[in-house]
């Protein structure tokens, strides 16, 4: 047993792995923002609570005194309302370096600092930028596009280099992207399709781009009842596109295995769901969840987002449990009152 200490505690992927580590009779230190939005969904949960804004670097020195691990989710994926591209890069990249700083002073005595960063640093958006191969594994080259993955990549300098010069052991995690309560049910439909497919159209790099022009989205659109509807959409050879996205209780669970496992100090792993989650099935499952009929969809091109989890698999023992209808389910189950989205089990 350990005391760790979370920040972001009261985020998605925070107020996830907080009861993920209580489980595993783990003491737990939870870092808030002040007047924290969230702050209910610690609710009721038997841990310390703190305050503060990591942007103050004497908020960092508080939080780490006395705790023997430090896992670090808190982080923006986007700006706040009024703040400014780089006020949002400023708070990410500083947030970090302060905590980093920080842990270095009592890096003696710290078993682990884990730090949460993304898959984007590879990238894995193949509607930007095609990748070198796929699944993209933990070997794949790092070429971030835009300020987001830019502050996790320079998050993971960060820590690297304070690892160097202090000892400080270190493991990243980098998930796919993040679902929990709600939002799986949006990522199967003609809606998010089309938008895929406008926004390959505006990066030429990607493999969705057409390059005589075709807006593809136009006849789908057209075709579709309603933008809500699931969509079953492959290629002209009958490929049928892929997301591996990740549920935020895999993620907690990604981050107890990095920090529990000795194998894991060095490394950086990815998390992503157990399995491959083509379009085809998932718009059966939300079909069948939904009861809205699916529209079947060919185009000229294949969207492909998945990340190997082989690594974290075979080196710290990561076992995600949630596959597309166990995430579909849930998802249901939270529309109605009858979930919190929030048990691993």
């Amino acid at each position: 047993m350990a005391k760790v200490l979370v920040t972001g505690a009261a985020g998605q992927v925070g107020s996830r792995l907080v009861r993920q580590l209580l489980a595993r009779d783990h003491e737990v230190r939870g870092l808030i923002l002040p007047d924290d939005p969230a702050r209910s969904r610690l609710d009721g949960l038997e841990i310390e609570v703190i305050a503060g804004d990591l942007m103050h670097p004497e908020t960092a020195e508080k939080a780490v005194a006395g705790v023997d691990a430090v896992v670090h989710t808190a982080n923006l994926v986007s700006p706040l309302p009024g703040m400014s591209e780089s006020q949002f890069f400023d708070n990410n990249v500083r947030t970090t370096f302060h905590m980093a700083r920080a842990a270095a002073r009592v890096a003696d005595r710290l078993q682990r600092f884990v730090h949460i960063s993304s898959s984007a640093v590879y990238p894995n958006d193949s509607q930007q930028v095609k990748p070198c191969y796929s699944p993209i594994d933990e070997a794949h080259p790092l070429r971030p596009r835009g300020v987001y993955p830019l502050s996790k990549l320079i998050g993971e300098h960060i820590l690297s280099a304070t690892s160097r010069e202090t000892g400080l052991p270190v493991a990243f995690i980098r998930p796919s992207g993040i679902v929990s309560g709600t939002a799986v049910l949006g990522r199967w439909t003609v809606g998010f399709v089309s938008r895929m497919l406008r926004a390959g159209q505006a990066s030429p790099e990607g493999e969705l781009y057409m390059a005589d022009g075709t807006e593809l989205w136009h006849a789908l659109d057209a075709a579709a009842e309603s933008d809500q509807q699931p969509c079953a959409i492959t290629d002209t050879q009958g490929r049928p596109w892929m997301y591996r996205l990740v549920d935020a209780r895999d993620v907690a669970h990604a981050c107890v295995c990095a920090l529990e496992s000795p194998a894991a100090v060095g490394e950086a792993f990815n998390a992503a769901a157990p399995e491959p989650i083509y379009y085809t099935d998932a718009a059966e499952a939300l079909s069948e969840a939904i009861g809205m009929p699916v529209v079947r969809w060919q185009v000229p091109v294949r969207w492909v987002f998945d990340l190997s989890i082989t690594k974290a698999r075979s080196l710290i023992g990561y076992r995600p449990r949630w596959g597309i209808r166990e995430m579909i389910a849930d998802a249901i189950a939270v529309q109605r009152g009858e979930s919190d989205g929030m048990s691993w089990e």
